[in-house]
């Protein structure tokens, strides 16, 4: 049986292709032997089960680090080699037509070489100067193989002394390899790529005991009905390594892609989670990458998931997606495939599950908010399905609070963009029975920006910008000299203060106004994004005003008002109204830093006269 000779290619083109992996990606060679260990047991599974057999049957792989004869073997019992095999697969293939293989895709980048025509298995010698295979077939009466291979790519091939089915791949080191000094490393190739495979692995090393190394049944795998949310929740922290428990999940699949997975909603209730989520993706069972543009949507990718996938077009070494196939109809369906699982799984939450829907809202506000910008698909669904907390504390879509409250008849939205800031705004709608939503969240505004878009009939006002049109104030004919007297007192006490605001005069029969000020709506809008590009310094408070169009609105109905306008002392006119402007300031966020110390001094001299008197 023995046989001998040389490998029928030149050493250079193999080493050519193993020094681009060198220094780069050594734990491909545990990622290829151990998914064709991993296939040979699946082969022989299917055989048995055929057969009807496959009770009797239990697929195992072991890797194990021999310290004292410096080597590392890797070992299946699956369908194992006959002589003919070995020869037509290891021997022939490998490198038979390696140089036009190579030459045919030297187009599609590095990454596309290793893994095809057996050179997968030739990847062996990036750690190894002398790799051997003992083989014996699952087929009745067959011999087993040795065969051996030196870094010279002189081979031999023995009859062998293998009693059971199955593959040993013997890799043997030299004294300074690193898997030697460290064998915690291969644990970790193994559990990054293989942690879902179906056949058990185990490995053993000094000082690692024996120990299974992958979750052959991982709880996401069992059906929806059968799992424990708690395991669930168990399996999704320690995975993810997030401290918090899902909001979340559901699991997806398409029989026709070959496509199954699970998608994670992550608390995000504490803001200091990293933006992107973790999606990882596998196929065959084993690990291909993370978070891989080309499949996932860029929404879809806020949150953590894991993608199980078999028609997936890989790289002849499995490490991740053809770049020639990045358009490929496979990858394109399942990217749809994906949009449209989750924006089915949330449009299903509003429409049957709406308390829940609320509840999760304060986490995936932004989530649902921000997919309905990016993706088409989910933004035809959800688009109108976003909500917003109004003044009381619940919760409408922008069409539920038109069609229920007061400006429906203009399609007006009233809005608080911030209700600190805005308290005062908030205040005087409460009191006078109105109610607005709060547009509160970063990314509120872009959205409203795009909502504007789809509905152009539809206005969006800031309770700041127009009280004066929302109470309905007017100038009577009677009221016209009166205006002109408090016109004239004001600008006198002002001065330059009052810079290039516009100042008027209306009645308002809500008394509790006294002094606004109010901002043109769209002029505030383009101050804001000048803020938001430098173009304007967040607190040039006088640039601002002058690209915001301020009116400071004068309510003729308030009591201070009245004492203004029938007052003949000049200087406590002076202190009344500087008073209200600075009050009109601050419900802006707009008094300047040097006129404090005045704002101050003059509370307390009104402080001071209360007491008097």
């Amino acid at each position: 049986m023995k046989q001998s000779g040389m490998l029928s290619i030149e050493s250079k083109n193999i080493f050519n292709i193993l020094k681009k992996w060198l220094y780069t990606e050594q734990d491909i060679v545990f990622r290829e032997l151990i998914s064709n260990a991993c296939d040979a047991v699946e082969k022989l599974s299917n055989i048995k089960n055929i057969k009807g057999d496959l009770s009797e049957y239990k697929g195992v792989i072991s890797v194990t680090l021999d310290a004292d004869k410096q080597c590392i073997i890797i070992s299946d019992n699956g369908i194992g080699m006959t002589k003919e095999e070995v020869q037509k697969y290891i021997n022939q293939i490998a490198f038979s037509g390696a140089t036009d293989f190579i030459n045919k895709n030297n187009q599609a980048g590095s990454e596309t070489i290793i893994g095809h025509f057996g050179v997968g298995f030739y990847s062996s010698f990036m750690i190894s100067n002398h790799v051997a295979i003992e083989t014996k077939s699952y087929l009745e009466d067959a011999k087993a193989v040795r065969w051996d291979c030196n870094v010279d790519m002189s081979f031999s091939m023995n009859e062998g002394k293998k009693l059971h089915t199955g593959t040993d791949v013997i890799l043997y080191l030299d004294d300074n390899n690193p898997y030697l000094k460290n064998p915690k490393l291969i644990l970790d190739i193994i559990k990054k790529y293989f942690v879902f495979s179906k056949t058990e692995i185990y490995y053993e090393a000094p000082d690692i005991q024996r120990q299974l190394v992958n979750i052959p049944e991982p709880v996401f795998r069992l059906s929806s009905n059968l799992i424990n949310p708690e395991e669930m929740n168990l399996f999704y922290k320690d995975f993810f390594d997030d401290v918090f428990d899902p909001l979340f999940w559901f699991k997806f699949e398409s029989i026709d892609l070959g496509l199954k997975g699970i998608l994670f909603f992550r608390n995000t209730k504490n803001n200091t989670e990293e933006l992107d989520g973790k999606i990882k993706v596998y196929s065959r069972g084993v690990y291909i990458g993370e978070n891989i543009r080309e499949l996932i949507p860029k929404f879809v990718n806020l949150q953590s998931g894991i993608i199980e996938c078999d028609n997936l077009p890989l790289v002849v070494s499995r490490s991740t997606i053809r770049d020639e196939d990045s358009n490929d109809n496979v990858v394109s369906l399942i990217y749809e495939c994906l949009a449209q699982e989750v924006t089915i799984y949330i449009n299903e939450m509003f429409e049957k599950h709406r308390e829940k829907y609320e509840a999760y809202w304060p986490n995936i506000n932004a989530f649902v908010k921000y997919s309905i910008l990016q993706d088409k698909i989910f933004a035809s669904v959800m688009a109108r399905k976003a909500i917003f907390m109004d003044l009381t504390g619940r919760y409408y879509t922008i069409k539920e609070y038109v069609e229920k409250f007061e400006g429906s008849e203009d399609n007006v939205v009233y809005y608080s963009s911030d209700a600190v800031e805005q308290a005062y705004y908030i205040g005087i709608f409460k009191r006078c029975g109105m109610n607005a939503l709060l547009f509160d969240h970063v990314i509120d505004q872009p959205f409203m920006r795009k909502y504007e878009v789809l509905n152009p009939s539809l206005k969006f006002i800031r309770i700041d910008s127009n009280i004066e049109a929302i109470f309905k104030g007017e100038i009577k004919e009677e009221d016209k000299q009166n205006s002109e007297v408090v016109s004239d007192k004001i600008k006198s006490a002002l001065g330059d203060r009052l810079g290039n605001i516009e100042l008027k005069i209306t009645n308002i029969q809500h008394e509790s106004i006294s002094m606004l000020i109010i901002n043109d709506e769209k002029a505030r809008r383009m101050a804001d994004m000048m803020e938001i590009y430098g173009l304007i310094n967040a607190n040039n408070f006088s640039a601002k005003e002058l690209q915001s169009k301020s009116t400071l609105l004068i309510n003729l109905n308030n009591e201070i008002v009245r004492f203004i306008l029938n007052s003949n002392n000049e200087e406590l006119q002076s202190i009344v109204i500087n008073q209200l402007f600075d009050l009109a300031l601050l419900n802006q966020q707009s008094l300047e830093p040097e006129d404090v110390e005045n704002f101050v001094n003059r509370s307390e001299e009104l402080l001071v006269r209360a007491i008097r008197k």
